[in-house]
């Protein structure tokens, strides 16, 4: 019997109403899937009392707690020639003027910071703001003609915003070079706009190490860092204790969030040495990583210890900042839009 052309269409139609529409009404049902891929990057200094990097350490050395609890971690072995992207960002408002005959040796000790590896320095000034004097760059002399065309600022120090620039600068770096920041300013911070929080979040979010060479300061100037005792419930007892630590002394308490290093230098010849020490040590670090056991979004606290004491020196970041996980299946997290 020859059927109708309506029902022969339904015949094929209605099977594949019936799968969308199930397909839809259960999709409904399923929760938004998330996944954990945050990997926090811990680059470790191991050194001896005279500064000397100590080497042949493994991951089986290490203790690393995240908010006090121990992290199973893994350590790269591979990051002796390991590429590196370098901003020079140099003060030159408020007293800076007064420093800048110390700088004459600076290209070339910056030349000896990016080592024998393949490297991209950017050089950077600031008074009440940034500027960008030279792009990343591989060539030396145009780096020296960056530093040599420094001119004497305004009346501000805005170390937090130039901060934040420099570490926006490297957020487009190639993803396998190291990202470092080399700070020479005065010790307080004056003249930022950027919210003190919104600087720690920057900070803790990137994987760049920040080593500050500062103009030596008086008394009062002197950082020290306290973190606060046992497990405290109030959250964000973190954050108000490096907003503390920022008002106190920025130059030192950046470079403590990220495991840098931070330096005085009162001569040409002092600051020729202290870079000539960083240089020793910044391609000489341990690449710990982990995937945190608790991902809770915000500041986190961070220690890195050896398990048997060998009268040395651990410098490593002391914080990060936890984002939401990364949902899948392309879905967008709320106000992405």
């Amino acid at each position: 019997m020859r059927r109708s052309l309506p029902f022969c269409l339904a015949r094929w139609v209605l099977p594949f109403l019936f799968v969308a529409v199930f397909g839809f009404a259960h999709a409904q049902q399923i929760p938004t899937l998330r996944a954990r891929i945050n990997l926090v990057l811990v680059p470790t200094l191991v050194a001896s009392k005279t500064g000397e990097p100590v080497y042949n350490l493994t991951a089986k050395d290490f203790l690393v707690t995240d908010n006090g609890v121990e992290q199973k971690i893994r350590l790269d072995t591979e990051t002796y020639k390991q590429p590196i992207s370098i901003v020079v960002l140099v003060q030159v408002g408020r007293s800076a003027v007064r420093e800048f005959y110390k700088y004459q040796g600076l290209p070339t000790m910056v030349d000896a910071l990016a080592g024998d590896t393949e490297h991209r320095v950017a050089v950077v000034e600031f008074d009440s703001r940034p500027r960008m004097l030279q792009d990343f760059t591989a060539d030396p002399n145009a780096v020296q003609r960056a530093i040599y065309a420094i001119q004497p600022g305004d009346d501000g120090a805005a170390i937090l915003d130039s901060v934040w620039y420099a570490v926006d600068m490297l957020k487009d770096e190639p993803p396998q070079n190291l990202r470092v920041v080399v700070l020479l300013s005065e010790t307080r911070d004056k003249g930022s706009v950027t919210p003190m929080q919104e600087v720690i979040r920057k900070i803790g979010q990137s994987d760049v190490v920040v080593y500050s060479l500062a103009f030596s300061p008086g008394r009062g100037d002197l950082f020290q860092f306290s973190p606060p005792a046992g497990n405290s419930a109030d959250l964000l007892a973190p954050v108000r204790m490096a907003m503390a630590a920022l008002r106190k002394n920025a130059a030192a308490a950046i470079p403590h969030m990220t495991g840098g290093q931070y330096l005085r230098f009162n001569s040409g010849k002092q600051l020729d040495s202290q870079i000539g020490m960083l240089a020793n040590q910044v391609h000489n670090r341990y690449i710990l990583s982990f995937q945190p056991s608790d991902d809770k979004p915000g500041l986190h606290l961070l220690s890195v210890k050896l398990r048997q004491p060998l009268g040395v020196r651990v410098l490593a970041r002391t914080s990060y900042w936890a984002t939401p996980p990364a949902t899948l299946e392309g879905t967008t997290p709320p106000g992405s839009r």
